[in-house]
């Protein structure tokens, strides 16, 4: 875990040492190139999010451009890991890693019993796809007609130009899978409602934090809501799961 260590600062040698050659350093562009291929959401925003909280330190040139090191990027991966897989909170991601730059050997981590069931990964907004209803019922492998019947529902709708994106492909994939099991529209719309109030409650939260000032403002709330939503989804999941074995016996 030393990798992830912050720099040690720009102590002069001790007398009679040889000046330790300055760590090679990259800009953010290179950093996002070495980070995409395991994080394709990543971005710069997100990048100086990070930054602006605290979590990393890059290197500043007199210009005021940001230069990144190895460890740096170390520390960054370590830190998008621990959000995807093991799903906490900024707040506590920093805690470790401030105990692992004073030296700590114990890491602050939440058990796999405590893990959520869904990743906040799964809720980043949906990449720009332009999908006409054609495209997502070939996608998804059903009719365009129960496209349409979705889109009537209100559980997809089409964007402002008219097009949906993937993860309209996933609504209409998932529903008709549970019409194999005789989910017909009336229990998708109640499905439905039910989202919409669970959206509802986090709005509440993460809505405040987006209209606030200060830079990283809207940034924030996405992380926050990202999170909310992981662990609303998780929770609903294990309640269903332990109401259904009530109802089983």
């Amino acid at each position: 875990m030393t990798a992830l260590r912050k720099p040690a600062g720009d102590n002069a040698p001790a007398s009679g040492t040889r000046a330790a050659k300055p760590a090679k350093t990259m800009s953010i562009g290179v950093v996002l190139d070495r980070l995409r291929s395991e994080f394709p959401d990543v971005t710069v925003s997100k990048i100086r999010f990070l930054e602006s909280e605290g979590l990393i330190t890059p290197q500043r040139t007199a210009s005021g451009y940001r230069r990144f090191t190895e460890s740096d990027v170390e520390r960054l991966r370590y830190i998008l890991v621990t959000q995807r897989d093991n799903y906490l909170p900024l707040k506590v991601i920093r805690e470790q890693l401030e105990a692992m730059d004073s030296g700590a050997v114990t890491a602050i981590l939440t058990t796999a019993e405590a893990a959520p069931l869904i990743s906040p990964e799964n809720f980043r907004a949906p990449v720009l796809t332009r999908l006409t209803a054609a495209d997502v019922a070939s996608q998804a492998g059903v009719e365009e007609t129960f496209v349409g019947e979705l889109t009537d529902a209100g559980l997809i709708r089409t964007d402002e130009s008219g097009f949906f994106t993937a993860d309209d492909v996933r609504i209409v994939h998932t529903a008709s899978a549970l019409g194999e099991f005789g989910f017909d529209i009336r229990h998708l719309k109640s499905l439905r409602t039910t989202a919409n109030r669970q959206a509802g409650l986090i709005g509440q939260v993460a809505a405040p934090v987006a209209k606030s000032k200060g830079d990283g403002a809207r940034q924030r709330a996405e992380e926050l809501s990202q999170q909310m939503t992981a662990l609303v989804v998780s929770l609903h999941a294990s309640l269903v799961k332990n109401a259904l074995r009530d109802e089983l016996g």
